[in-house]
C-alpha cells in the first residue's frame, strides 16, 4: 500500500486554508477524515494522517485562519468555520465516499469538532483527543494568565493574536464552544483519549467530556502518556484507528 500526499488549500470565510492531505492508492472511494489541530505548537499529527492513509482512510490536516500560513487572523472563534469548510472540501473529492467522513481532533481541537458535530449530524463520527476543558481554561482566577501564554506561544506560530483578544475570546468560547456544552447534542459515536500523565488535559477533566457524551461512546486512557503522546504516539494512534474502523 501506497500514500499520496500533497499540500493543498481551501477557500473559508474569505481566507485561505492550507493543510495537507494523505490519500491511500486506488480510485474506488474511501472514508475520509479531517483532523483538528490543538493550540499551535509542534503537534500536527502527521504520523497519525500517514497510518490512518495506510489503511484506506483519506486524511486532511488543515490549519485554521491565521495558523501557519493560513490566511487571516487567528481566533478561538473562527475554528469551526475552518472545521466546517475542511468538511465540505473532503466531501468534494472525488475519491472520498461524502457519507463517511469524520473529525479528530488533538487538545483544542475539541472546540470547534463539537461545534461542527452539533450542527451537521450526519458527521459519522469524532475522536477527541486530549480534550482542552475550556471551563478550567476561562475561570476567573485563570484567564488572564492563560491568554499571557496562549499570546506568548503563538509568536511565529499565528497572526492577529494578543492578550486582549485572547481573553475576550476564551471568555466567549465558554459561552459558545465549550465541548462539555456541545457534546450532548452529538448523536454520533463519540471517543475521548487521554494519557494518564497529561497535566494540561488531566484525565480526571477529560472524563466530564466523556460523561456529557451520548452513546454509544468510549473512553480509552494511554498509559504514561502526555499531553501530546510524545513517547506514545504508536499506542495512541492504534487506538484511533481501532475506533474509525468501528463507526467510520
Amino acid at each position: 500500500m501506497s500514500v499520496k500526499v500533497e499540500n493543498v488549500r481551501f477557500p473559508s470565510a474569505g481566507n485561505t486554508l492550507l493543510g495537507r492531505i494523505y490519500r491511500p492508492e486506488g480510485r474506488a472511494k474511501k472514508p475520509a477524515v479531517a483532523i483538528c489541530h490543538g493550540y499551535p505548537g509542534n503537534t500536527k499529527n502527521m504520523d497519525l494522517a500517514e497510518e490512518l492513509a495506510l489503511n484506506e482512510i483519506v486524511t486532511l490536516i488543515f490549519y485554521y485562519q491565521g495558523a501557519w500560513g493560513s490566511t487571516g487572523k487567528f481566533s478561538l472563534m473562527n475554528l469551526e468555520t475552518g472545521a466546517q469548510d475542511a468538511v465540505a472540501y473532503l466531501r468534494a473529492l472525488k475519491d472520498v465516499d461524502p457519507k463517511r467522513v469524520g473529525l479528530v481532533s488533538h487538545s483544542m481541537g475539541a472546540l470547534p469538532l463539537t461545534k461542527t458535530m452539533s450542527l451537521d449530524p450526519t458527521i459519522k463520527t469524532g475522536i477527541l483527543i486530549s480534550p482542552a476543558d475550556i471551563t478550567a481554561l476561562a475561570a476567573n482566577d485563570t484567564i488572564e494568565g492563560t491568554a499571557w501564554w496562549f499570546t506568548e506561544t503563538a509568536k511565529g506560530r499565528l497572526t492577529g493574536v494578543t492578550v486582549e483578544g485572547m481573553t475576550a475570546g476564551l471568555a466567549e468560547a465558554l459561552k459558545r464552544t465549550n465541548p462539555v456544552k456541545l457534546v450532548p447534542k452529538i448523536k454520533a459515536p463519540i471517543m475521548v483519549i487521554v494519557g494518564t500523565n497529561d497535566t494540561r488535559s488531566p484525565p480526571e477533566l477529560c472524563r466530564r467530556v466523556y460523561e456529557a457524551a451520548n452513546e454509544p461512546k468510549k473512553w480509552a486512557l494511554v498509559e504514561g502518556a502526555d499531553h501530546d503522546f510524545s513517547d506514545h504516539r504508536i499506542p495512541m494512534i492504534k487506538v484511533v484507528m481501532e475506533r474509525l474502523k468501528e463507526t467510520l
